[in-house]
């Protein structure tokens, strides 16, 4: 296996992480993980509602849908290197954009993650998705194994599960394992 070493010259590869945030309480979450992720890392905060129609988000507009709208605001992020997240509803809403990226800039979407949201086979939406290409990790929370096997159909390349600590931990400590999952995932793709 070989593996290149980067000179102290070079700047380390750089990757996007676009996190689709649905509320409010996401916008900030995703602003503390933004000053604690490794430098090689860039966090893109988007307001789905403000993004996609002024007021609240629409449960009932499809995911499919909310992801092309969303697509042409990001065009510039998707056509480099990026990894997407999204958790609840926007968990969806990411696995959509992610096959909407991953047919116009191949290559440049690098990893999906999703949190707290049942998979797409277990909702039975009853429209099928082609499997992705690129790795995906599901973080679910304790006891929801079951709905979360069906991202399986979703994984072409790979599929991580892992089940977060119960919602009683302190916030600090969950958002502390979130940004070391997002480090370890993203930052060795600069290698």
């Amino acid at each position: 296996m070989q593996t290149r070493q980067q000179s102290s010259t070079e700047t380390p590869s750089r990757v996007r992480l676009i996190c689709l945030a649905c509320t409010r309480q996401q916008l900030i979450q995703y602003r503390t993980w933004a000053r604690t992720l490794s430098d090689p890392i860039e966090l893109v905060a988007v307001d789905v509602p403000a993004t996609v129609m002024p007021g609240a988000l629409d449960p009932t507009q499809p995911a499919s849908e909310l992801a092309k709208t969303l697509a042409e605001h990001l065009q510039p992020y998707l056509a480099q290197p990026h990894a997407l997240f999204g958790q609840h509803q926007g968990a969806h809403v990411a696995l959509a954009l992610t096959q909407l990226a991953q047919g116009r800039y191949p290559g440049q979407t690098r990893h999906l993650f999703v949190s707290s949201c049942d998979s797409p086979a277990y909702t039975a939406t009853g429209s099928a998705h082609p499997a992705l290409q690129v790795p995906i990790t599901v973080l679910y929370p304790p006891g929801a194994l079951a709905a979360m096997l069906g991202w399986h159909s979703q994984a072409r390349r790979a599929l991580e599960l892992i089940e977060m600590p119960a919602s009683t931990v302190d916030a600090s400590m969950l958002n502390q394992r979130l940004v070391r999952i997002f480090n370890t995932h993203l930052g060795l793709l600069g290698f």
